[in-house]
């Protein structure tokens, strides 16, 4: 079992344009149990625009406006969702659409009821969810985003997956900004026990972006790893290549190819 992530959120709603390695049957036959969590510019400007994100200080009096950019939000991310949903489908993949809407709760932006079971039940039935980073009905400020970084971290820590795997346009976790001059790119980072990484890492957020951007990815790989104490490895390198598809497959990443975080005992 494994997650991988599509993650590229500057351009506005652009959607996939060719089909990705990792899409085919073949992979499935494989590794029946994955799951495809999957962001990109889809909801983040409306979601900015409207402040959903914070919601109101109103509990459920919600405006009328914030409950317009809720639906809008969702409207734009579940596009996106539909449209993996069904590439996936047209490859032959028993892939079924699964939104946190609904089954996921939160209290002041901390997760209080999750949808496992849900995702459960539809591998037990031999489907392939495909999630994504949602709004959710919050009971202290009426709704937030429910970033699918947090959502793969909660995942993770129930399932227990055999690798965690983030997809993305650039080839994994570099120095500083990929377009920074001078950025090198970390084939390895070190996680310590109290959750310190080794060497540090400088990140960027685009305006637009309401979920942390690089910083709250890196961050969830690191709670992953250092929470399961290096049980589970997360492996970062770019989407539609050999080296995603080697990662998923066998956990591994040749020179240059990515970045992997380790853990390592004090």
């Amino acid at each position: 079992m494994s997650h991988w992530v599509v993650s590229d959120k500057q351009p506005t709603n652009v959607a996939l344009q060719q089909p990705h390695k990792l899409i085919e049957p073949n992979f499935f036959l494989q590794y029946n149990q994955l799951f495809f969590c999957h962001s990109r510019s889809f909801g983040h400007f409306q979601a900015k625009e409207y402040n959903v994100t914070s919601g109101t200080s109103e509990g459920s009096a919600a405006s009328h406006r914030l409950r317009q950019g809720l639906c809008l939000t969702r409207l734009s991310v579940t596009k996106l969702n539909h449209l993996v949903t069904g590439h996936l489908i047209s490859c032959g993949i028993p892939a079924v659409s699964i939104s946190p809407f609904g089954t996921w709760k939160t209290a002041s932006k901390n997760v209080i009821q999750d949808g496992i079971d849900v995702i459960k039940d539809a591998l037990d039935a031999g489907y392939v969810p495909v999630l994504h980073g949602d709004c959710v009905l919050d009971l202290e400020q009426h709704c937030c985003i429910l970033s699918g970084d947090t959502i793969i971290e909660i995942l993770a820590k129930k399932f227990s997956p055999k690798r965690v795997v983030f997809l993305t346009d650039v080839r994994g976790i570099f120095s500083c900004p990929p377009d920074t001059p001078g950025a090198k790119l970390l084939e390895s980072i070190i996680i310590h026990p109290d959750g310190t990484m080794e060497p540090p890492v400088l990140t960027s957020v685009l305006p637009h972006d309401t979920t942390g951007g690089v910083s709250l990815k890196l961050q969830t790989a690191i709670n992953i790893v250092s929470q399961s104490q290096g049980a589970i490895p997360v492996l970062i390198c770019k989407l539609d290549s050999d080296a995603a598809e080697r990662a998923c497959l066998t956990g591994e990443l040749m020179e240059g190819e990515g970045t992997k975080l380790f853990f390592k005992e004090a």
